[in-house]
């Protein structure tokens, strides 16, 4: 390449800057968003990654009803291949008071090895049995410090106390890798109301010697899964294939534990039989001693008694006495207290027989209990079970479905931007390419200036949009995931391919749209280029052939509907410019007014109550009459409300058999289990509708359901995250680990969180015993003495969780900054993108008319004038690409919001009017601003240059 050639390539930078300053803002719009969001969400992985592989987590989790032994830990880590490392752990969920209040907390033993360590974030671990650490929630909530002591109260889940019950020393904070959700930041909603509130962690010491050996978990790490990224595919491939081996031992460990509980409960049963046995052997030979003892004397009586006759001459015993001789006297009492102390024995014997047959039954009883224990069943769970971690994967993968969606529209807009811009900087340069095809010079070379110059446009382009997309927009996203998740650290990472990958797109897209912008013009001869381009031929339009509109348009709304239809290719790149850009803001505002519309869809729509309060099962009854009483509550339901997992279960299994159901199934969701007693109406507290389709959502619920002792009602957002339909089974393990498999009766309406409902007759089927542990209630007041009622209700230490309606309607902007942010962001681009595209295109249209405006000025028209002929075609097109943006952008946050689907999230589209004007208003606001700007290129039209002959 020559040096003047080359100094002509640069010079048509210089000349042409603003449209390369066009092309180079769209391609970093572009690549802005298509690297931004996604490096965010794979930012947010590798550092919940860095933190969960640096505090050693647990790849795999084994639970089991009957508790796990050293026995379970030992064949994981032999048996089974590809097991890093297993270890048993104590928790359990406890009573605690809280400022006056009683909630529930999580007590977890630390492993000797550290896995599973919770970060230390001030003070340190524990060391002894009478230390423990605890989370900055609790402190803060209790106004304890560091120092301070804590009491845990009964066992919540069980009879039998893990830990030792005596005062614990706080001797740090931590956070806790298996929990990373912040309960007061965007994900509380997300919490069941039976959740622990706290967390607290203790020394393997303080396990009393009663419970060591039966542990409630097994944790294990597998080989190699350190290596690969969490939430990847590898990662996760890895980790099914140790659950099918660890179901390859499972079928073994739980008959063994099944039969060791049963062997050990047969051998208490043995001892205490024979201990009974020996007692009633005992007992029944002291009353034949008695027994043997007062026949004895009842003999000796009678030989005196039949001498004393004798002696009488025939008198007998009784009338001797009565004739007041002293020995017949002495012998009849004798033979009194003998009766006496026959009936005191006979009185034993039958007290004997009732012990006796009472320990018999009683040791009968026991035997029964033992053979009605019901088989172990394992669980068998990865990390998906931990709401923190399934958060992260969710919210990451919903901001991925916006940052793959948008970028193709910006690759479209840059794609008929850039054809625009290099089509109109080619015909402006038909001599020039002449000159240079005259002088020699090949297609190619020719051609390699106008690719450079895109090509540049879009590398600088591409460059800025992988700046701000791999740092400054993640840095942005970054301040709401950290009041969402406790995460020691945000790290920024770049990824080279998915970075350059992006910006090649654009380069390909854009460089191949200046190619074939050339291609016609590099086909032509040299004397062809150097003579001006013919204007193609006039002729009617549409308009014109409406008589009655034509004849009564003004002269310049007359040039007006022709310069439309003249230029055909312009138009219709305005128009889809401006529609996309609308299409972009319209989406966003859908998005936005969905978020917005979860509130009051919920809570008033299907949540009805004022007061949920959870209680223990004993403390109900107190609990619910108190309530009653109160003159703030206006009426109250008891229920049973329990957290449980939901998974899908093949039909025809029942529970026994489908004890893995979380392996089989792939994905399991929390949820809330509520039971409604019998003859109960649960619709003035929760209003069960049936849910409608997603392209019916927004219309509202369907037809009211009723439950029936048939099957379950779940919530839509479980139907959705798991596939189950009504007609399916589901497989629904309580809190307990009892699983049990139910029909889907229907699936109800509901915005926020997981439920599934059941009647009392159905859980005492699939579950034993029904026992109200829950209340719903209506309170009087407003919204602010609804709250202080339920603040002072939960100091109250009956409760172990009260929830204030109208507190979650207060907070609930703060659980959706995430994709409110995700949505202004994406406002911000596409009002940037909006602008850009309306001020190249008016750019492009004013330098192709040169000619055209400077005669209309040589005509007479002022500058006012001439400024409304060129920026009314604006404006017409611009309100063009608005009426079809509108549409598209309701259509394109109807597919966004499908795809939005978070665990304990249903998005139903709905869009306020508000919105539409908004939107069109916005991007007729950019089209304004454009004609301002683009007005001092009009005053400034050389009018002799222009209309000079290229000739």
């Amino acid at each position: 390449m020559s040096s003047a050639f080359a100094k002509d390539m640069w010079r048509t930078v210089g000349h042409g800057w603003k449209r390369f300053v066009s092309i180079m803002i769209i391609t970093a719009l572009g690549v802005t968003m298509a690297t931004g969001l996604k490096a965010s969400c794979v930012d947010l992985r590798r550092s919940a990654d860095l933190f969960f592989d640096g505090q050693d987590l647990y790849d795999v989790s084994v639970v089991s009803t009957l508790g796990l032994t050293d026995d379970d830990v030992s064949a994981i880590g032999r048996d089974v291949d590809g097991v890093d490392h297993a270890v048993g752990v104590y928790g359990e969920e406890v009573a605690i008071d809280v400022d006056g209040g009683r909630s529930k907390a999580n007590v977890t033993a630390l492993d000797d090895g550290n896995m599973d360590e919770p970060l230390v974030t001030d003070g340190r671990l524990p060391r002894t049995a009478d230390e423990a650490v605890t989370t900055d929630r609790y402190l803060k909530d209790s106004g304890s410090r560091i120092g301070d002591t804590v009491t845990f109260g009964d066992p919540i889940a069980s009879d039998d106390d893990i830990f030792a019950r005596h005062p614990y020393t706080i001797v740090g904070t931590v956070i806790d890798p298996a929990d990373i959700n912040n309960a007061e930041g965007a994900t509380a909603f997300r919490d069941n109301a039976s959740s622990a509130d706290y967390d607290f962690f203790v020394a393997r010491s303080a396990v009393n010697d009663s419970a060591k050996g039966v542990y409630t978990a097994i944790h294990l790490t597998v080989r190699g899964a350190k290596d690969e990224q969490a939430y990847g595919t590898a990662y996760t491939a890895l980790i099914d294939r140790m659950k099918t081996r660890l179901a390859g031992i499972q079928d073994d460990r739980e008959q063994a534990r099944t039969k060791q509980i049963r062997d050990e409960a047969d051998a208490d049963i043995d001892a205490e039989e024979t201990k009974a046995n020996r007692e009633i052997a005992d007992a029944q030979a002291k009353l034949d001693d008695a027994q043997a003892k007062l026949d004895g004397q009842r003999t000796l009586l009678d030989g005196q008694a039949a001498q004393l006759e004798s002696a009488m001459g025939g008198l007998t015993v009784d009338q001797a006495a009565a004739a007041g001789v002293d020995a017949a006297v002495r012998l009849r009492d004798a033979r009194n207290q003998l009766d006496e102390a026959q009936r005191t024995l006979d009185g034993q014997r039958r007290e004997f027989a009732a012990n006796r047959d009472d320990a018999r039954n009683r040791i009968a009883r026991a035997r029964q209990k033992v053979d009605d224990i019901e088989p172990a069943q394992w669980y068998v769970r990865d990390r998906t079970a931990l709401g923190g971690y399934a958060s992260i994967d969710s919210d990451a993968k919903s901001i991925e479905a916006i940052g793959t969606a948008f970028p193709i529209l910006f690759l479209l807009v840059a794609m008929l931007i850039s054809l625009t811009a290099i089509t109109r900087m080619v015909e402006e340069e038909r001599g020039l390419i002449g000159t240079y095809k005259a002088l020699g010079y090949r297609k190619r070379e020719i051609l390699r200036k106008y690719v450079v110059y895109a090509g540049l446009a879009c590398l600088l382009g591409g460059i800025l949009g992988d700046l701000f997309g791999f740092v400054a927009l993640p840095k942005i996203i970054f301040t709401i995931f950290e009041t969402m998740y406790l995460l020691p650290a945000f790290t920024l990472h770049f990824d080279w391919v998915y970075g350059l990958g992006a910006v090649a797109l654009f380069v390909m897209v854009v460089v191949g749209s200046a190619v074939w912008a050339c291609r016609g013009e590099l086909r032509l001869t040299p004397a062809a280029l150097m003579r001006p381009k013919a204007p193609k031929a006039g002729r009617k339009i549409l308009l014109e052939r409406v008589r009655p509109i034509w004849n009564h348009m003004s002269f310049l709304g007359k040039v007006t509907a022709r310069n439309l239809f003249r230029y055909k290719s312009r138009a219709l790149m305005t128009i889809c410019g401006i529609a996309g850009c609308t299409m972009l803001l319209m989406c966003g505002f859908a998005i936005r007014d969905s978020v917005v519309a979860l509130s009051p869809n919920q809570y008033g729509g299907v949540t009805a109550y004022d007061l949920m309060a959870v209680t223990s099962q004993d403390d109900h009854a107190k609990a619910m009459k108190a309530l009653k009483a109160d003159d703030e509550v206006r009426d109250v339901l008891g229920v049973r409300i329990d957290s449980a997992t939901l998974s899908s279960a093949g039909a025809g299994s029942d529970s026994s058999a489908d004890s893995s159901a979380d392996s089989a199934s792939g994905r399991e969701e929390n949820v809330q289990l509520v039971v409604v007693p019998d003859g109960a109406d649960l619709g003035d507290y929760i209003h069960l509708r049936e849910a409608q389709s997603d392209w019916s959502a927004a219309l509202g619920g369907g037809a009211t359901v009723r439950l029936t002792d048939d099957g379950v009602a779940i919530t839509k957002n479980a139907q959705q995250m798991l596939g189950l339909d009504v007609g399916g089974v589901a497989h629904i393990k309580d809190s307990a680990l009892h699983g049990a498999n139910a029909t889907v009766d229907a699936v109800v309406e509901n915005y926020l969180g997981n439920s599934v409902f059941m009647t009392q007759r159905l859980y005492e089927r699939l579950y034993g015993d029904y026992h109200a542990n829950a209340m719903l209630a209506h309170l009087d007041g407003d919204s602010a003495a609804q709250i202080r009622f339920c603040d002072s209700l939960a100091r109250d230490d009956a409760y172990l969780s009260v929830t204030s309606t109208a507190e979650l309607v207060r907070d609930f902007t703060k659980n959706f900054t995430l994709i409110n942010t995700v949505v202004y962001v994406l406002l911000v681009l596409a009002g940037a993108l909006a602008f850009v595209v309306l001020f190249t295109l008016s750019t492009t249209n004013i330098s192709e008319r040169e000619r055209e405006l400077a005669t209309i000025k040589v005509l007479g028209f002022n500058r006012r004038e001439v400024r409304r002929y060129v920026n009314r075609e604006m404006i017409i097109l611009t309100l063009i690409g608005v009426a079809v943006g509108l549409p598209l952008g309701r259509l394109a946050g109807e597919g966004l919001t499908m795809v939005l689907r978070m665990p304990s999230i249903y998005f139903a589209v709905y869009v306020q009017w508000p919105s539409y004007v908004i939107s069109g208003a916005l991007s007729l606001a950019f089209a304004l601003l454009v004609t301002l700007a683009t007005n001092r290129m009009l005053d400034r039209i050389d009018m002799v240059g222009a209309l000079k002959s290229p000739e």
